[in-house]
């Protein structure tokens, strides 16, 4: 579905429209619950999440109005990778330890608050993020945990069992958490696969149908107290888990049979602390560090009637990271306070693979099949936070980013230096209670992913990919307007409209080279910087209580996301938008919490979600159909907890057309159209705690 600029500004404005007047007219029957501390920093007590009889500290978060959960992402090093949640002030240091999980080991019983904070309020930095939650716990909470287990059984009469405990052990200013969880499953897909000529002569008929299983088990303990003077954090992972598939195409047109086979498992470590202490002045100083290591390992096969083909796969990959930071007192001024903080950070990664590829029963050589890969990089910041008056602030910060990366292997050998300046500016103002008005400008750096500097190989087409260690990353200048609405317990809209500008864009492109072993140039595709790109971002969230309406306890949500991106494909040249975006996305929710039963149900549902993606020679259409969900949780009393519901899982849409050459100059040489069928699933949850 294509979507124009005219039309995402009409979506846009036509949203905006409907849900301000609903809100407006909710405004006027409800009154702002939370207690505000102070302009920038909303305070919500355990009291306010009493009737909603929560679990967790996960659940208290979801129940915060105009609060959207961000995780973080999973780029290298802490700087730029974190999400918008604090544990009493402080980041976790484990960047594997999910903030998921790490709230969902905070029981409710021992959260005293959670704090939302805009802009930076108290002079917090909030690393680019425009609004944060910090949960704050109660000190010495005794001995706690839980045993939880759920089980889901599917339309192909697959059951994925569940389990987890935890225990968690506070006194005299220390703590003491463990977790372990288990988990395995398996499942079947059914589909058709056509494929047609650019004629539209019949060329391939079958019936695809798979089997896949997965299994996993994680260890996970923390340690807080008091040490050197200040306080310590230390937190230890390992995670084992592993996948596998079956699958088998039945060829009617014409008769035979394609099977592939695919296993891989993975073992992961990490350590991490955390050290922060007070000093004279005022002053703070707090240490992070970290060291991840993961062994991963794969064996894959792909035959035909036409040819034979496996692949064998060992690769090693760690990160060490090591920060520190010194935060200063606030500076009072007759122009208002101010505060500084200052840090910087250092991270070694490094990934090593090998690849053995053989085709028809004969070894086949790929540039970078044997690579190893160094990232030796810093990044070092000073940040300042203005607050002229109560309801205003700016926050100023500039980063200053080095790096090295080293490349050697069969692909070739590189030494790239890079070097980036990267400031920050965020203006917060609170006009009126309820209301917060915010505006971003950054710049961001993306990272390379080292998946560039290997090799790859696509038996089923013919499509074969080169490393390439002369790449850069690309530079995002970002800009970013947010209004909030808070009004009544849980209503919240929230809108923001982002516009971003690309430079090195990576794209893909073909090169012809002769491989050791071969006397003839061979066609690859090589990952390479091709240019600019921009994109603009609409989204809207809104939350309307639906009390005033005759359903007490219930609340109506949805969720829009438009995107209108343009760049010009390396290939042809022609502008086209960014391969694989979703130009609209939608959600909608239904709820309902009925307090005296101690019983919430939900409902809801997301609409189909197109895309398209470019290759050098092929191009590539797929849609999901929409989803839908059912839920509903029962809580009998303060520690026992039972849920169930229903998920039914669109089926997806594929269509793929193979070119003979590059795009520019090749035609098509077959069109493939394949369909998964979706499942139906149901799941019983229970959680007893202690």
């Amino acid at each position: 579905m294509a979507v124009g600029r005219r039309s995402v500004c009409a979506l846009a404005g036509a949203a905006v429209l409907g849900l301000n007047l609903v809100i407006s007219s909710a405004a006027l029957a409800q009154a702002s619950a939370a207690l505000t501390v102070d302009a920038n920093v909303t305070n919500y007590p355990a009291t306010f999440f009493t009737e909603f009889r929560p679990v967790t500290a996960l659940d208290m978060i979801g129940r915060i109005p105009g609060f959207q959960f961000d995780g973080g992402t999973s780029g290298r090093g802490f700087a730029g990778t974190v999400g918008n949640i604090l544990i009493d002030g402080e980041r976790p240091p484990v960047r594997s330890d999910s903030l998921q999980s790490i709230l969902s080991r905070i029981p409710a019983a021992q959260v005293v608050r959670i704090d939302i904070v805009r802009a930076g309020a108290g002079g917090i930095d909030m690393q680019g993020k425009a609004v944060v939650a910090n949960v704050i716990r109660r000190p010495d909470g005794g001995v706690s945990g839980s045993v939880s287990a759920s089980v889901t059984d599917n339309t192909q009469g697959r059951l994925q069992p569940n389990l987890n405990l935890q225990a968690r052990c506070q006194w005299d200013g220390r703590s003491l958490e463990a977790s372990l969880s288990a988990y395995q499953g398996s499942g079947d897909n059914h589909g058709i696969r056509e494929r047609r000529s650019p004629t539209g002569a019949l060329l391939l008929l079958a019936r695809s149908q798979g089997v896949f299983d997965f299994h996993g088990v994680s260890g996970t303990t923390v340690y807080e107290g008091p040490f050197g003077g200040g306080r310590i954090r230390l937190n230890g992972l390992v995670d084992v888990n592993g996948s596998g598939y079956e699958g088998d195409d039945i060829l009617i047109v014409p008769f035979g049979r394609e099977t592939s086979l695919s296993e891989s498992t993975q073992t992961k470590g990490e350590i991490g602390l955390r050290w922060t202490r007070s000093l004279p002045l005022g002053a703070t100083l707090e240490v992070l560090g970290s060291q991840q290591l993961i062994d991963n390992d794969s064996i894959g096969s792909y035959d035909t009637p036409d040819f034979t083909s496996a692949t064998v796969s060992d690769g090693w990959r760690g990160e060490s990271i090591g920060s520190g930071s010194l935060k200063f007192a606030s500076l009072e001024t007759p122009w208002g306070s101010i505060d500084f903080e200052t840090g910087s950070e250092i991270a070694f990664n490094f990934v090593e693979s090998g690849t053995a590829y053989l085709f028809d029963g004969s070894p086949l050589l790929l540039p970078g099949d044997d690579t190893r890969v160094e990232e030796l990089r810093s990044e070092s910041f000073v940040s300042g936070v203005w607050t002229p008056r109560e309801n205003l602030s700016v926050t100023g910060a500039l980063r200053y980013e080095r790096s090295r990366i080293t490349t050697t292997g069969s692909g070739g050998g590189a030494e790239t230096d890079l070097s980036f300046l990267k400031p920050r500016l965020n203006v917060a103002w609170t006009p009126a209670p309820g209301h917060q008005l915010a505006f971003k400008l950054e710049r961001n750096v993306d990272q390379l992913s080292f998946g560039a500097f290997q090799a790859s190989a696509a038996f089923s087409t013919g499509i074969f990919g080169r490393g390439n260690p002369d790449i850069r990353p690309a530079q995002i200048w970002l800009t970013q307007a947010r209004y909030e609405r808070v009004f009544g317990r849980q209503g919240s809209f929230v809108a923001e409209l982002t516009h971003e500008a690309y430079d090195d864009v990576l794209g893909q492109m073909v090169v012809f080279e002769t491989p050791p072993g071969y006397s003839t140039p061979r066609q690859y595709n090589v990952t390479r910087n091709v240019g600019t790109a921009t994109r603009e971002t609409a989204k809207f969230t809104g939350r309307l209580p639906l009390d005033s309406y005759g359903m007490r306890g219930g609340i109506a949500s949805a969720t829009l996301q438009l995107r209108q991106s343009e760049t010009r494909d390396p290939v042809t040249l022609l502008e086209r938008r960014l391969s694989g975006e979703q130009p609209v996305t939608l959600s909608l929710g239904l709820s309902q919490n009925l307090v005296s039963q101690g019983i919430n149900w939900s409902v809801s549902a997301s609409t189909a979600r197109p895309g398209r993606s470019f290759g050098p020679s092929t191009l590539s259409r797929f849609s999901i159909d929409p989803t839908f969900n059912a839920g509903l949780s029962w809580r009998p009393d303060d520690r026992l907890s039972l849920g169930g519901g229903v998920t039914v899982s669109g089926g997806s849409n594929n269509e793929f057309v193979l070119f003979g050459a590059p795009r520019d100059r090749g035609v098509p040489v077959y069109s493939e159209t394949s369909r998964s069928n979706g499942t139906i699933s149901a799941y019983g949850s229970v959680r007893r705690s202690f």
